[in-house]
């Protein structure tokens, strides 16, 4: 008997391990968002339903997902297949044996399992997936911030800014794996998610700019875009002072860009702190340009509309 339940426990791994759950997913019906899929997560659809998952693969190698619709749905595949089918341990066995067959089972698509990834990550992407746009119109704290319905509209920045539960306005922060996890801005408040990573955060458009603004905050991105009335410049924003791990991935992302031939533009503060950030990007890619506010950083300069004079578009290269 003993032998038999350790028999039993091992088949459950392995349906866990080898078996792709987002192949799996996708011979239920559901089909992959790739723009909102990344390395270490697949974002899935299905329209029967209209559910929402996300799975990504444990530092175990554990496929596992998590329903947007409803945050008690979530688990291995074997939760997965028991939660949508309403079978017992014996029949989702059943169910599953198939698939840890020679030959691959087919399915309407090829996908590749997410890379492995962290509890911390797998719950600030639970978490960021469930998370609304924010409230046509604009949030309402960064209109307090003087960034107008028309910016806020943008497409360049729509996707990339949310609005939790508390109603904080949300950014999101990624690196080259995808999500790390997000930042919260409210009035007199500042916080970042319980877990999450500071990486960069980016406007919609950076794959395809041809110029591109390193700023230090995303309301910063923002209040550039309605200062300058640059319709076309993507914006990464660094959060305030970067860690090491930061400006790795400001690094990779920026030598990316000067290959493609984009201009790039060190924005950062008015300040004694904002420009040795300018210098250290300079570093890291020679002949940046430097834009510097004429307040203390844009969005003050954005509320200071009767002192305003517009930026010039470019500046002297630095590095």
């Amino acid at each position: 008997m003993e032998k038999l339940m350790e028999n039993r426990n091992d088949e459950l791994d392995q349906f866990k391990t080898r078996i792709n759950l987002a192949e799996y997913a996708a011979s239920q019906g559901y089909q992959l968002d790739r723009r909102e899929s990344s390395r270490n997560s697949a974002v899935m659809r299905r329209e029967s339903d209209n559910d929402k998952i996300i799975i990504a693969t444990d530092t175990d190698g554990h496929g596992v997902y998590f329903s947007v619709r409803d945050e008690q749905d979530n688990g291995s595949i074997v939760d997965f297949v028991q939660r949508r089918k309403g079978w017992n341990l014996g029949q989702t066995r059943k169910e599953l044996r198939p698939w840890l067959g020679v030959e691959p089972m087919p399915v309407p698509e090829r996908i590749k399992k997410p890379e492995p990834s962290s509890k911390d990550r797998q719950a600030a992407m639970g978490a960021f997936a469930q998370m609304q746009p924010q409230p046509a119109g604009g949030h309402p704290y960064l209109l307090s911030r003087g960034i107008n319905s028309e910016t806020l509209a943008d497409p360049r920045f729509v996707g990339m800014i949310r609005a939790d539960q508390r109603g904080n306005a949300v950014f999101p922060h990624y690196d080259s794996h995808g999500l790390s996890g997000y930042e919260l801005k409210n009035k007199g408040f500042t916080g970042f998610s319980r877990g999450g990573e500071k990486r960069i955060w980016h406007s919609a458009n950076i794959g395809n700019a041809e110029r591109v603004v390193v700023v230090e905050s995303a309301i910063d991105a923002l209040s550039h875009a309605q200062e300058t009335g640059d319709h076309e410049a993507a914006y990464i924003s660094i959060g305030g002072q970067p860690s090491p791990e930061q400006w790795a991935v400001l690094e990779t992302a920026l030598l990316n860009k000067q290959a493609q031939g984009a201009a790039l533009v060190a924005g950062t503060d008015a300040d004694v702190a904002g420009d040795v950030l300018a210098e250290r990007i300079a570093e890291l890619v020679p002949g940046i340009e430097r834009q510097r506010p004429t307040a203390g950083d844009w969005n003050e300069q954005l509320q200071r509309r009767d002192d305003y004079e517009p930026a010039a578009p470019s500046g002297p290269r630095m590095g």
